[in-house]
C-alpha cells in the first residue's frame, strides 16, 4: 500500500520520555503531533528537522498522534532564525495556529498561505499579513466597505465613516495600511512606517483580545 507524504509546519516541540520529541505540526488537514524517535540524540538525523519553525515532510496517518517516519527536511527558514526579531516576529503566527486554530477550520487554504508568505515574504509582514487574514476564518472578518471613510473601528472590525460615526480606534492613513496587509498577495509590495507598524501590531493584540478572548503573548 502506497504510504500518504504530507508537509508539516512544526509551530511547537516538546521534549518526550528520555531522548525523544514530541512535534507539533500544521498540515493541510489540521494540526497533528509527531512522536520524534530519539530525537535529542546527537547522532539522531532527526535532530535538525524536528526543531521549532520548521516545514518538513513525513509520512502521514489518519491518527492525530503517531511516529515520526519517512521524514525530509523542506524548508528550515535559516534566515529568519538568525534574526531575534524576526523570529519573534513569526512566532506570532505559530502562537496564532497554536493557541486559537480549531478542527472545523478551512486548514488546507490556511496552511498554503501560512507557508507560502513565510517562505516568500519578509517575516514582519507576512506575520502581520496572515494574523489579519486568517481571521475572516475565525469568523471575524475585517470590513472596509464604506464612503468617507476616517479610520478603523476594532469593537466592529469596520472602517469607521462620517455616516456610521463609529469610534475611530486607527487613524485614516494606518487604516490604509491595515487595508493592504488584509488583502495583500505575496507578490505584492508594501511599505510601512516605524509608526504604521507599531499601530497596526498594537491593533491586531487588541483584536484578538477582544474578539477571541486572547492574549497573544508574543506581541
Amino acid at each position: 500500500m502506497t504510504k500518504q507524504i504530507s508537509k508539516g509546519l512544526i509551530y511547537k516541540t516538546q521534549d518526550y520520555k528520555e531522548s525523544s520529541k514530541l512535534l507539533f505540526v500544521y498540515t493541510a488537514r489540521g494540526k497533528q503531533t509527531l512522536v520524534a524517535k530519539g530525537a535529542k540524540s546527537l547522532k539522531s538525523d532527526l535532530r535538525f528537522l524536528s526543531q521549532y519553525f520548521t516545514l518538513i515532510e513525513f509520512y502521514d496517518s489518519e491518527k492525530t498522534m503517531f511516529d515520526l517516519r519517512g521524514a525530509q527536511l523542506i524548508e528550515p527558514f535559516e534566515e529568519i532564525k538568525k534574526s531575534y526579531e524576526h523570529l519573534k516576529q513569526v512566532s506570532v503566527v505559530l502562537e496564532i495556529i497554536d493557541r486559537i486554530f480549531i478542527e472545523d477550520l478551512p486548514h488546507d487554504k490556511l496552511f498554503e498561505l501560512i507557508v507560502s508568505f513565510l517562505s516568500e515574504v519578509q517575516p514582519e509582514i507576512a506575520s502581520m499579513a496572515i494574523s489579519l487574514k486568517v481571521l475572516y476564518a475565525l469568523g471575524y472578518g475585517l470590513n472596509f466597505k464604506g464612503d468617507h471613510p476616517l479610520g478603523f473601528n476594532l469593537e466592529h472590525a469596520s472602517v469607521a465613516t462620517i455616516e456610521n460615526k463609529l469610534p475611530i480606534s486607527l487613524d485614516l492613513e494606518t487604516t490604509i495600511c491595515l487595508s493592504q496587509l488584509y488583502f495583500m498577495k505575496k507578490d505584492d509590495q508594501i511599505d510601512l512606517t516605524e509608526k504604521a507598524r507599531k499601530q497596526i501590531w498594537s491593533l491586531i493584540k487588541a483584536f484578538y483580545q477582544y474578539h477571541l478572548d486572547y492574549n497573544i503573548k508574543s506581541i
